[in-house]
This record gives C-alpha cells, structure tokens and sequence, in this order.
C-alpha cells in the first residue's frame, strides 16, 4: 500500500518505520510549514496515497480533517485533544465519502487495558472503594489529561457512577504511563500500563490502515479490533 503521512514529528517517523517493515511505501510526508491551514492536502498529493495518517497537534487536526474528508480521503488520525469537532468531522467524512479511523490511542495494550478498567470499576466501587488515575507523557505533548486518560476515566464513571480524579505530569521524554488505582483504606489495586515506546502505537495504527482500507465512513480504533476478533 502507499502511504501519505500528515505531521513530520516523532510518530510521523515510527510510522514511517512501521510501514517499510510490513512492506508499505510512504509516498509522502508533511510538516507544519508546507501544511498551514490543511493547505497542502492538495487533491494530487493525496491521489498518491491509499491511506493518509493525520499525527500532528489538536490545533491543527480539524483543519487537516475537513480538507481530507472533502478529497474523500481514508485516513487514520491518532492526534488528541480535538474531540469537540468530533461530530461535525464525522459528517464531513460521510458527506465526502471517505473513511476516517480515530482513536485516542493506537496501542493494543491499551485497548485490552480499557477491558481491564471496566472489570476493575465493576468490582472495586460497590466493595468501598475509590478509583483515582494518573498519567504521564513526555514534556511536548500538548494535551493534558491524555485522551487516553478521559477514555478510562469515561469508562470507571459508567460502570461505577462516579468520575475518578486523574493527575497529569508532562515531563521529559515518558512515552506513555497510565495508572490507574482503586483504593480503600485497608489496601489498594493498581492497572498499569507502560509504554516502552512509540513503536505499539504505530504498529497499531500502520494495522488499522490495512484493515480500513477500500471501506467508507467513520470507526473508532475499537471497533475494528472488535471486528477482527469476530472473525477469528
């Protein structure tokens, strides 16, 4: 398959990497100044690419966004923190045609994870005891909480009732650290996940790519693993 990636930053770069080792071509990548205002997603350069990945900041991603759901695009967009334009994005993509797949975080291990949170708030509330979360990304990442942070802080709230408290630390180069903690006076339960690097989410993401690839309208990253999970 031939790949187009929009963001030039760390992620940009494991994709890239991920892509040649399961046999893909990028076929090009863009950065901030050759991309202003989702300028060039010109409808030529994304004629090359089967699959586009939007990795870049929340200021820009709507905007990059809009542009490839009018191209009619198919697209696999792992930037956070622009959940409010959710809806209308997801409109734009049916209107266009195309096929987006987002999710807050491409890793396998944390989706499993999020199975985990939904058992643990079932158990550990009703027992007497409280849920809290903390997470930690490296000093550039721009939102806080993660948006992997508000996903299981979502999922504790409804199962259980009540939303946790979540601390976010941004400092040095942690690629990803979620903890999340059920405790009681007596004792306490911690769920853990660590990323060692950025190489899970893009494997995951280069996975979602291959799997959405000649569909049409919009998925969260969940739902295609649910659906690969039916199939085997």
């Amino acid at each position: 398959m031939r790949f187009g990636i929009v963001g030039a930053g760390k992620m940009g770069g494991e994709i890239e990497a991920m892509a040649s080792r399961r046999g893909h071509d990028v076929v090009w990548k863009l950065g901030s100044r050759e991309n202003t205002g989702g300028a060039g997603l010109t409808r030529e350069r994304l004629s090359d690419a089967d699959v586009v990945f939007e990795f870049t900041n929340p200021a820009a991603a709507a905007q990059n966004l809009s542009a490839l759901a009018r191209a009619g695009a198919t697209v696999v967009c792992g930037t956070t923190g622009w959940d409010g334009e959710l809806p209308r994005i997801v409109e734009e993509f049916r209107s266009g045609g195309g096929a987006l797949v987002h999710a807050a975080n491409f890793s396998v291990g944390v989706r499993q994870f999020f199975e985990l949170a939904k058992l643990g708030a079932q158990l550990y509330p009703p027992a007497g005891y409280a849920a809290y979360l903390v997470e930690e990304h490296h000093a550039e990442k721009r939102d806080a909480p993660s948006g992997t942070a508000r996903r299981i802080a979502a999922i504790v709230e409804s199962e259980s009732g009540t939303a946790p408290s979540i601390a976010s630390v941004r400092a040095g180069t942690v690629p990803g650290l979620h903890r999340l903690v059920f405790e009681s006076p007596e004792d306490e339960v911690e769920l853990v996940h660590r990323a060692r690097g950025r190489a899970g989410f893009a494997r995951g993401a280069v996975w979602a790519a291959e799997r959405i690839a000649g569909q049409r309208g919009v998925f969260e990253f969940g739902q295609l693993l649910g659906e690969a999970r039916g199939q085997s």
